[in-house]
């Protein structure tokens, strides 16, 4: 009776395994969706001072995506990135060394923040940068300026969307 009731218990997992929907998003990227980096990125035209209008990312960890408020090169393939306080550990500069890949980097940090950080997207005048991880861990839409144009800001989403995120999704940094 036991060996029965072992079997049955199986058969049901198995018809239950079968019946399931297929994988979906991980994090807040359907990982199903490939993502790309943005291959000719001029590091240079990245520095300066940034500010993040919107986000993927859970307000009970921190109270903003990455939180990144200003970028400089070092040498090449490097910038140091500074974090503002609300990306959860707290106000800090750290070096990001690129990947294998244009647009793909690495910071030393601890959680999602210590994923591979890959540059999305950035317009041409440089005002608009989108970052993502391959995770889904975040997203981030950054700008020059506290306030972003409407035609920027819908075509952050759109890339956004073309890597798997779900621009709904988006939420204001917590200050």
């Amino acid at each position: 009776m036991r060996q029965l009731i072992v079997a049955f218990g199986l058969a049901l997992a198995g018809l239950l395994t079968a019946c399931a929907p297929p994988p979906g998003p991980v994090g807040y990227r359907n990982m199903q969706v490939e993502m790309t980096s943005l291959a000719a990125v001029d590091l240079n035209r990245l520095a300066g001072d940034w500010h993040e209008v919107a986000g993927i990312y859970d307000p009970a960890q921190s109270g903003c995506a990455a939180g990144v408020s200003r970028i400089a090169p070092l040498a090449p393939g490097r910038v140091e990135i500074t974090l503002a306080e609300c990306a959860g550990v707290g106000a800090r500069t750290v070096v990001a060394r690129q990947e294998r890949a244009a647009g793909r980097f690495k910071l030393d940090l601890p959680g999602r923040l210590g994923q591979p950080w890959w540059v999305l997207w950035t317009d041409e005048e440089g005002r608009v940068l989108v970052l993502g991880t391959p995770s889904g861990a975040f997203a981030a839409i950054l700008s020059r300026g506290p306030q972003l144009s409407r035609s920027r800001l819908a075509a952050a989403k759109q890339v956004l969307a073309l890597n798997g995120y779900d621009p709904k999704a988006l939420r204001a940094p917590l200050r």
